[in-house]
């Protein structure tokens, strides 16, 4: 019933038991993955769970994809990828109004906004447009001119407003009781 081995064969050599396995997860079937697809996200109407149903995606792979720790954070988003791997299809979301070129000059002013720690979107147009949108290029001009402005402070000048000298005195201005009549 049992076959019967013998003490005589020797183990495997531990040098082929030293190759390292990959782990194989769902969809890894060693083919190149494919593009993820951008889905313009629409606050009123979209949820990880209706995206997860719309695209027959697992909302787990969706959450990994977009690292999102929770779904109340895809109310700060404008985009979401939708991982390749599940879904091959076009996008099912329609185009932004004003065109995916104009989506991404406005990305870029608000990395630029937030990689300066600036406010002000004119300054931030101002240094993207001398830049060509190239943020990379326009921070460094950005941090540039900061530390410029930093090493050559404003000086005071003998123009402008200065503190009140108090030691010299007014002529006709009059002090006591019979001034204030």
């Amino acid at each position: 019933m049992f076959a019967t081995s013998t003490h005589t064969e020797e183990p495997p050599a531990y040098s082929s038991l030293d190759a390292p396995q990959k782990y194989v997860e769902k969809g890894d079937h060693g083919k190149e993955t494919p593009d993820d697809v951008l889905h313009f996200i629409n606050p009123t109407q979209d949820s990880v769970s209706s995206l997860a149903l719309r695209y027959s995606v697992p909302s787990v792979a969706l959450r990994k994809r977009n690292n999102l720790y929770a779904d109340h954070l895809l109310a700060g988003r404008r985009t979401l990828l939708i991982p390749g791997e599940y879904y091959q299809g076009p996008s099912l979301s329609p185009e932004p109004i004003d065109g995916e070129a104009e989506e991404m000059r406005k990305a870029k002013i608000r990395r630029w906004m937030v990689t300066c720690k600036v406010s002000d979107y004119d300054i931030a147009l101002l240094y993207l447009d001398q830049a060509h949108y190239d943020v990379d290029s326009a921070v460094e001009t950005y941090l540039s001119d900061e530390k410029w402005e930093r090493e050559h402070p404003l000086t005071s000048s003998s123009k402008g407003k200065s503190a009140p000298n108090r030691s010299r005195r007014k002529f006709g201005t009059r002090t006591g009781v019979s001034g204030q009549l």
